[in-house]
């Protein structure tokens, strides 16, 4: 940067930080806020280390309010050559800086001082053809998810059942991998088969409920019936902090018996995606890639687009309107093969 790096008080700036990322509500937000937060840090010269909220606010602690007067003071150059620094996509640089934005504007608003990036703008994000759009919505064809619930659904003993009904589950309620993780027995209404349903704990800590296909459902039951009490008994040594990881309640068990995590989810849906044979054709196949499998399919057949919102608990439907770009990217190519006078120049 051209400007000389702004002095801030570092322990001030940790300070700030951790009371912020507190006021989250979700824990994957506060993840990603404080990894956000943490980078503007390292620009502005402050190390990283685990801090704690002032105990009495941050209105009451002196090195806080030192830190923000310190960035309040930093001119507006500074930050618009921050943002055009900042690495990665433009998606990744446009969460990164609407992160530092509700950042200072959350402690301004504190300690009544200026907010410095009022009037900062998010990256132009690049003018991105169809092709890249594909890219980062990866959602996979009817028949490759159908070969890979037959995959899951062919493999033996509780594991398999659990990769039938995790298989179904993600793609069918087109819920996320933390929201799968999060699933608690208590949670499932799976009795009335007319109205069989999840609630789901999703973003900003919202509850929601999911309508949960027939076949889901069929494969949820079995694995609850036959799979999971199985995976739960393997749980013999109970971890420090068990009423925090809540494991006797959760849906979706390890092999120890235990809570499956995010990442755990993840090398599941690898493993069925290997048995399908999907990965050795090269295809990316992911947890949220079901999801908008789940979206892209809901569009495809006609659902209406506010339902489509209510299901993948979009918070705006401008969110949900991105499955409609790919169905119309998949109706130009359908139009271009079949009508004589629209084929492209080979």
């Amino acid at each position: 940067m051209t400007d000389p790096r702004p002095l801030v008080d570092p322990d001030g700036f940790r300070a700030l930080a951790a009371a912020f990322v507190a006021t989250r509500a979700s824990a994957n937000t506060r993840a990603a806020y404080g990894r956000d937060v943490c980078l503007l840090g390292e620009a502005l010269g402050v190390e990283s280390a685990d801090a704690v909220p002032p105990p009495f606010g941050v209105e009451a602690d002196p090195a806080a309010r030192r830190a923000a007067g310190d960035m309040a003071a930093i001119p507006p150059g500074w930050w618009q050559e921050w943002r055009d620094g900042l690495p990665g996509r433009p998606s990744s640089r446009a969460r990164r800086v609407a992160a530092v934005r509700a950042f200072c504007r959350w402690w301004s608003r504190a300690l009544d001082l200026p907010n410095p990036v009022d009037d900062l703008r998010p990256p132009a994000a690049a003018a991105r053809g169809q092709d890249q759009l594909s890219r980062e919505v990866v959602a996979l064809s009817p028949s490759q998810v159908r070969r890979m619930c037959d995959a899951a659904a062919a493999m033996p003993g509780p594991l398999g059942l659990r990769a039938h009904a995790l298989i179904e589950v993600l793609y069918g309620c087109g819920i996320r991998a933390a929201e799968t993780a999060g699933l608690d027995m208590a949670g499932l209404n799976l009795d009335d088969p007319d109205d069989p349903h999840v609630i789901v704990l999703g973003k900003g800590a919202r509850y929601r409920a999911v309508a949960v296909p027939t076949v889901a459902r069929a494969a949820l039951m079995r694995y609850i019936a036959a799979g999971r009490p199985d995976l739960r008994a393997r749980d013999v040594a109970p971890r420090p902090g068990q009423a925090r990881h809540r494991d006797a309640d959760a849906v979706f068990l390890g092999v120890r018996g235990r809570r499956m995590g995010r990442s755990d989810i993840w090398r599941e849906v690898q493993r069925v995606a290997d048995a399908a044979g999907l990965v050795s054709e090269g295809v990316r196949v992911f947890p949220h890639a079901l999801r908008h499998s789940c979206g892209t399919h809901l569009v495809q057949a006609g659902v209406d687009i506010r339902y489509v919102q209510a299901h993948l608990g979009h918070a705006s439907p401008v969110t949900t309107e991105i499955y409609t770009h790919i169905t119309a990217s998949h109706l130009r190519d359908d139009f271009d093969r079949a009508h004589p006078r629209a084929r492209r120049a080979r």
